[in-house]
């Protein structure tokens, strides 16, 4: 059991719960305590902080971790110091288009949402570069145990600091932002003071491995930015089109596909760096297996979830939502989504393959694609039908599209097909279950040697 508790796939996955526990936490304690138009700024705050993030994680993740797993401790030192200084040239590059933003004069009519995100922006952005820079270096090393270490103490610090402004009864929106400022500045610092972002290897950087690292992130920013924006394209589309309500019935619907998100994060987080040590030690059959054994494994771990959220989608919606969502489209909805789920696996770890085997531009299509369908399908579905079924009905030719493409680019370099992913995941899960038993028998053990003595 202590063994379990401290594997990676368990780690990586009590961080992604504990992130999104904590992160409703505090959204619910915000959204009790502010009033609505301070509500809505904050949420618009963290939207563009968000967009922000994605892009300096989309441009570096991948890249880092692909060139620094498996690789020599030289290597390492030289991708680490090209890799802060990529970040740095980021980092200093948006936080001065948003100060030179404000210096437009037109800067001091916005509203306070973009206000508050053009004042706060440039400081949160420069705070958090340490703590982003140590956790690409963790998950690249597989010390997973640091990476939910650095989430609780983000998490966590904030989170005490709005208690705290709650029960002395001095809450205001200016110091919410204060609190997450403070959080932010508190784990970059324990991130430089424990080294765990290596802030000394900047000595090591070269010009060839930056230029490295820019070549294959100006690929791998454009999936994330994709992905993003596929995330968001029908809640834009639901919005125009239908109104705000019929945007609630959507996302409680979506909101409980994190029950299928997080399990998906959390493995391929422990498989990045594994593949990609993999492929830069040019063993692609262990690539194959891997990619095979997770792709699969996931896919029949989804079955029982799918089956029994189609049986059940009323008990989620109202757990989620309350009585007054239940008899409305929303637990259909569900039934759609969690549907297409099983497809998830596969068309995620072939965009992960396809960015390891160095065909970011690949995945960059297929985001696009995918993003493409989208769009067009929720603005035909929405007239057609008139309501959100138009949107859910859409995302299925989306997915459909992502997961043929991104199958057939990644048949062209390793020899994978549908059977054998499912035969290879059935596989896996029999030697884990087996495992698992035969763990359980160990207690025996001692009486017999007992008897031996």
């Amino acid at each position: 059991m202590t063994k379990l508790f401290r594997s990676n796939q368990f780690l990586s996955l009590a961080g992604n719960l504990a992130a999104s526990g904590l992160t409703v936490v505090s959204v619910s304690l915000l959204f009790r305590a502010l009033p609505a138009q301070e509500t809505g700024a904050w949420v618009f705050f963290l939207t563009l902080l968000g967009l922000g993030e994605s892009f300096r994680q989309g441009f570096l993740t991948t890249a880092f971790i692909r060139a620094y797993a498996g690789a020599t401790p030289e290597r390492r030192a030289e991708v680490l110091g090209s890799a802060w200084t990529l970040a740095w040239v980021i980092t200093v590059a948006l936080v001065g288009l948003v100060l030179l933003s404000r210096l437009l004069p037109q800067a001091a009519a916005v509203g306070s949402s973009l206000g508050l995100f053009l004042t706060w922006f440039p400081l949160t952005f420069v705070l958090t570069l340490p703590a982003f820079v140590a956790t690409c270096t963790q998950q690249a090393a597989q010390r997973f145990d640091r990476l939910l270490s650095l989430r609780l103490l983000m998490q966590v610090g904030f989170i005490s600091g709005v208690i705290g402004l709650l029960l002395l009864g001095h809450l205001t929106l200016q110091r919410v932002v204060y609190c997450y400022l403070s959080a932010s500045a508190l784990t970059s610092s324990v991130a430089l003071i424990l080294g765990w972002c290596r802030l000394a290897d900047v000595r090591h950087r070269t010009a060839a491995c930056v230029r490295e690292l820019a070549d294959f992130g100006k690929y791998s920013v454009g999936s994330y930015i994709g992905s993003y924006l596929l995330r968001s394209s029908d809640t834009f589309f639901i919005t125009l089109m239908l109104g705000p309500a019929a945007l609630a019935v959507y996302n409680l619907a979506q909101r409980f596909m994190e029950i299928i998100e997080i399990p998906l994060r959390s493995v391929m987080a422990t498989a990045i760096p594994r593949l990609s040590e993999a492929y830069n030690q040019r063993d692609l059959p262990l690539l194959t297996r891997l990619l095979e054994q997770h792709a699969g494994l996931l896919t029949w771990a989804l079955v029982p979830v799918v089956l029994g959220t189609v049986l059940l989608a009323e008990v989620p919606v109202y757990l989620v939502g309350g009585g007054k969502y239940v008899g409305t489209e929303a637990a259909n909805v569900l039934r759609l989504a969690i549907s297409m789920a099983l497809l998830f696996p596969l068309d995620r770890f072939a965009g992960v393959a396809l960015d390891v085997l160095n065909r970011p531009r690949l995945n960059l299509i297929k985001v696009v694609l995918m993003l493409a369908v989208n769009v067009i399908g929720d603005w035909i579905g929405l007239r057609l039908c008139g309501n959100i079924y138009g949107a859910a009905l859409a995302s299925l030719p989306t997915i459909l599209v992502g997961f043929i493409f991104g199958y057939l680019m990644l048949k062209r370099s390793l020899p994978i097909t549908i059977g054998g992913i499912l035969r290879a995941g059935l596989a896996e899960g029999r030697t884990l279950l087996r495992r698992r038993l035969s763990r359980q028998s160990v207690p025996a053990t001692p009486t017999a040697e007992v008897v031996r003595a």
